[in-house]
């Protein structure tokens, strides 16, 4: 049980290969909802929804949910499955952006579309972490454990070609077409805000707000 850790949405397994790499002595355990996308993760792996794991009360040392939760429709409710199956002196690991991540990249969508819009600034756009922020999740994680360390993880993304900002931007057309924001003309405008952004000031800066928070009993 002390050796055993579960990794919770797994996705393609890159954490449990590291550990696999850099803890042997581990029994390890990859979950996910997706079956799809568990056939390159090195075993054992099975599919499991996060509110309902298939593992007995108290039966594992270390669970981790990277990057996961807001993914899941009851958070709440993963996080009493979590606390179920991790033993009293065992730890939950989880990781999650802050609300304030990358607000350089959702300030340039609001000048662009509201340049296109004519209406000054467009609507903001809501990320689906949102849903689960590194200021909600200490709360939350802290109503089944009673110590819970929020560790930032700060970091700054330089960019000096515009592209690399716009292919990510390319992920935001399902939601510029739900909020009725012409998707191309509001690219091709935050196209042309970055260029000359890099022009004057040499890099377009992206500041990323991350976080682990460790959970104990």
């Amino acid at each position: 049980m002390r050796g055993r850790v579960v990794d919770v949405g797994c996705g393609n397994g890159k954490f449990v290969q590291r550990l696999r790499e850099d803890r042997p002595d581990l029994a390890l355990l990859g979950l996910d909802i997706a079956p799809g996308i568990l056939a390159g993760v090195p075993g054992p792996v099975a599919v499991a929804d996060a509110t309902r794991l298939p593992l007995a009360t108290g039966s594992t040392g270390a669970a981790l949910a990277l990057h996961m939760l807001y993914h899941v429709p009851d958070i709440a409710g993963a996080v009493r499955e979590l606390s179920r199956v991790v033993a009293r002196d065992g730890l939950l690991i989880v990781s999650t952006n802050s609300g304030r991540d990358k607000a350089e990249l959702d300030d340039l969508w609001q000048r662009a579309a509201g340049d296109v819009l004519g209406t000054g600034r467009g609507p903001a756009r809501i990320s689906l972490s949102a849903r689960f922020t590194l200021e909600k999740a200490a709360p939350l994680l802290g109503e089944e454990f009673g110590r819970v360390e929020t560790i930032g993880l700060p970091g700054t993304v330089t960019v000096r070609d515009p592209e690399p900002v716009i292919a990510h931007m390319a992920s935001y057309r399902a939601w510029a077409d739900q909020h009725d924001v012409p998707f191309d003309a509001t690219i091709e405008r935050a196209r042309t805000i970055l260029a000359d952004h890099i022009a004057q000031h040499g890099a377009f800066e992206v500041t990323c707000r991350g976080g682990i928070l460790v959970c104990r009993r």
